[in-house]
This record gives structure tokens, sequence and C-alpha cells, in this order.
């Protein structure tokens, strides 16, 4: 058996940058299993698994980290829908719908960027136990922890310097709760962006992501309210770095980015 594999940079549009994801598109779902061998293999943050459904522009869409299927992420879902646009197999007229674990998504197409309407979250108290490995984690720097918004932990810093220079405990953060961990900072006040971030999930086998679609999902509502506009740029600090154009809708959270193919080849099973 043979699959057909692209690897598409996402939330770019140029190569090297960004966030590789792999995509593949199949008429039948491997055994999961499988589908988590073939995650581990392309060793990227996310693998993007998609079939085609009943009609048109409908799609199940699952993800896969090296180590576990989740239930969201927001370049693979961009970069998936990237390449169905360049198979010529959608209307981009028409909305594109992937059913997914986090319910149906819509993503719509504006020239070249691809918009993904995503399930909005909001932080909640984190537990006493991650703000003391908090505590003894970032004891050098000043911070707030903005709390729990689903797996994800995010915490405050003081500026963009200190969110680039930070240097990762990957052993500790692996011990807090939830699948990642954010910082954040406001953007320095001459930047074309508005806030800025980094994410880790070295327990799912990702040290560090280089661009989090699904992190906005938290990002976008507090920073949001924090700097009172409702449409919001993002950069994310990692070695790639990228760029995303968040909007808060309330419930939701659009999340807008480009793509840019940088391989196409064949998956054989022996």
């Amino acid at each position: 058996m043979q699959l057909a594999i692209a690897i598409i940079d996402a939330f770019t549009n140029q190569t090297f940058r960004g966030n590789p994801a792999a995509t593949i598109l199949v008429e039948q779902f491997p055994e999961d299993a499988q589908m988590q061998q073939i995650a581990a293999e392309m060793n990227l943050s996310e693998t993007a698994f998609v079939k085609s459904l009943d009609q048109k522009n409908y799609f199940q869409l699952r993800w896969f980290t090296p180590k576990q299927e989740v239930p969201l992420c927001g370049h693979a879902t961009l970069a998936i829908a990237h390449y169905l646009r360049e198979l010529d197999v959608i209307d981009t007229k028409l909305p594109l719908i992937f059913s997914t674990l986090s319910g149906d998504l819509t993503i719509s197409f504006e020239e070249q960027l691809i918009v993904m309407d995503f399930p909005a979250t909001f932080y909640q108290t984190c537990s006493e136990r991650s703000q003391q490995l908090l505590v003894e984690m970032l004891r050098e720097q000043p911070y707030e922890t903005l709390g729990q918004a689903e797996d994800y932990l995010t915490v405050l810093l003081d500026s963009e310097s200190a969110v680039q220079n930070f240097q990762p405990q990957y052993e500790r953060i692996a011990e807090l709760d939830g699948f990642g961990f954010i910082i954040t900072a406001i953007a320095d006040p001459d930047q074309p962006y508005d806030f800025v971030s980094r994410f880790f999930a070295p327990k799912a086998g990702i040290p560090e992501d280089p661009v989090t679609g699904s992190a906005q999902c938290s990002l976008t509502p507090y920073w949001a309210k924090r700097l009172g506009k409702s449409d919001l740029k993002a950069k994310q600090l990692s070695e790639r770095t990228g760029d995303l154009i968040v909007s808060d809708r309330g419930n939701r959270v659009l999340l807008k980015g480009n793509a840019i193919t940088f391989l196409r080849g064949q998956i054989a099973f022996i």
C-alpha cells in the first residue's frame, strides 16, 4: 500500500519558516496504531489524516503528534486546507468543513489567506501543584499565571524579550498539568504585531512547537480584552517563527494565515 503525503509549512509564505505539518489524504483511515507509527516516523509536531465524507467540501480530519492523537491542531488544519486547495479537490468559493474531535471546523479562503473558525477557550485557575512548579521554574523572572485553558497552561511574562530569551526546562515543563505550556507577552511598541508567544509540549513529543494555532484559542480572547481590540496580529517567537492574524468573536476565534508546500512524496508500506 502507498499513501501520498505532503509536508506543508503553515503560518508562513516562505519555506523553512512557520510550522511544518505532514498531510495525508486517505480513502479510509489506516488503523490507529499505524497512523501513530506514521506520525512518529515523520517526527513533526503534527501529522494530519483526512478523508472525504459524503458531501462536497466535507471531510473528517484527525491529528497525531509523534506520541498521541490530539483533539485540535491549528497549523495542521491550515496545512491540510492548503493541500486540498492545491490538489483542486475542493470548491474554494464554498466553506470547507472538517469533522473533528473538537466538532465541525469551518474553513474559508480570502485569496491566499486561509481563515479557520475555531472554538474559543478561557482561562481557569490552575492546580496548586502547577503553581508551585511554576514558582520553582520561573523564580528568576517576573511572571503572572493566566491559568489553564482546556489542556494549556499559560503564563504572562513582562516583555517580548523575556519570551524570546526564555530558556525552557523541558523536564519541569513536562511535570506541569495539561498537554502544553504557553508563555506570552505584549509586543514591543515598534512592532507590527500586538502580542508574542512560545509553546512547549514535551509530554506529547513536541519540545517546542514552531507556530501553534490552537494556542490562539485562549490567547486571542485574553489579548483582545486586555488591548481593547477584537482584531489582532500575533507572532510566535520560535526559531522558525510565524505570523497569525486573529479575531475575537466571543465563543469563537478566527485564525488567518498562509501556507506553502515544501515536499510531496509517497509513503510505501512493505
